[in-house]
């Protein structure tokens, strides 16, 4: 079924904020409904189609914006995963994480998951550059010394993301999100990363979701989920065998490497098809699964985990700006 672009009249509504619920954006139109929660690190918390939900919240959303807990589509930035501890160093700028108070922590009290995780910063309007037949936003966050915890991450820059959501022409919805970073008056680095739980099938058995995976390298995770690094502080890859196939029994939580010019990674189950599709500036995937789940995360990434702590994130010149996409695609395959 072909799909006639949306009028221009279809936009992302704004929901102000209240009643215990953070400001939200809003699109719903042919059975897709879409939401945006900017202040929950500019996720993508909600996608439905045909009334059925593919992204994961680990609870309600009231609940769910009171802890530094992932779900939906978070961005995780400057970092993402976690890093080797809590010193780095960048362009002669050294940071000690450990009197940032509110800062999200693995069970190891290892850094995790960035710094805008829940912030309220973000200015957000309506995009109106994207793609023919498409509906989208736009949300800027500038980072700079007035703002609580720039401690932790000392690089004054502006970070951007913008949303774009537009119909599938066999049924469904295409999803694209960039990732920008203006750059101040110093270099910054960047390991920033995204986290999709993506789910075809709610209560799906395992046996019947199925991971399509890009030809990638492995890594050795350390007991603390750190990867194994050489004497330049760069993890060591090695071959693997290829990690596609039917879910069952097996758990993810594995970092890899993937094709320098980008790559497409799958989740398949009961006629639906979830395709996430990287450009080159995201060599790295996480990809996670514990044990039980009906979803998996296909984690875009700009480096390795703790790149900015072992020395090698990507770095954004003075001045500069860097950007990275990823499309997100739900295609209904059971031919109804």
């Amino acid at each position: 079924m072909n799909h006639v672009p949306w009028s221009l009249t279809v936009r992302f509504d704004r929901c102000p904020a209240g009643d215990g619920l953070p400001e939200r954006w809003r699109l719903e139109d042919e059975g897709i409904c879409v939401l945006v929660v900017p202040a929950a690190g500019m996720n993508l918390v909600s996608l439905e189609v045909a009334g059925k939900e593919h992204l994961v919240l680990p609870m309600p959303l009231e609940s769910f914006m009171k802890a530094p807990k992932t779900g939906g589509v978070p961005l995780l930035h400057p970092w993402a995963n976690r890093l080797r501890g809590d010193r780095y160093e960048s362009g002669g700028v050294s940071v000690d994480l450990g009197s940032i108070e509110d800062l999200k922590r693995d069970g190891n009290n290892l850094p995790m998951h960035g710094i805008l995780l829940r912030r309220a910063e973000w200015e957000v309007s309506r995009n109106e550059t994207g793609p023919p037949g498409s509906a989208g936003i736009q949300g800027s966050l500038d980072w700079h010394g007035g703002l609580k915890d720039f401690e932790a991450f000392p690089f004054p820059h502006r970070v951007t993301v913008i949303w774009n959501v537009r119909h599938h022409p066999d049924g469904g919805v295409v999803v694209s999100s960039t990732y920008r970073v203006d750059a101040g008056d110093r270099p910054v680095p960047s390991g920033a990363g995204w986290h999709p739980y993506l789910r075809p099938s709610m209560g799906c058995e395992r046996t019947r979701i199925r991971l399509e995976m890009p030809a990638v390298r492995g890594t050795t995770l350390d007991r603390l989920g750190l990867p194994v690094i050489d004497v330049d502080g760069r993890p060591v890859t090695r071959s693997v065998d290829d990690p596609s196939g039917f879910l069952g029994d097996r758990a993810f939580d594995d970092l890899f490497r993937g094709p320098d010019d980008g790559w497409l990674a799958a989740v398949i189950a009961d006629g639906t098809r979830m395709e996430l599709e990287a450009d080159g500036n995201w060599p790295w995937l996480q990809v996670y699964a514990p044990e039980g789940s009906d979803f998996v995360c296909i984690e875009p990434m700009l480096a390795p985990t703790a790149a900015l702590s072992d020395g090698h994130p990507v770095v954004i010149d003075a001045g500069a700006r860097f950007e990275a996409s990823f499309t997100l695609r739900i295609i209904d395959e059971s031919g109804g």
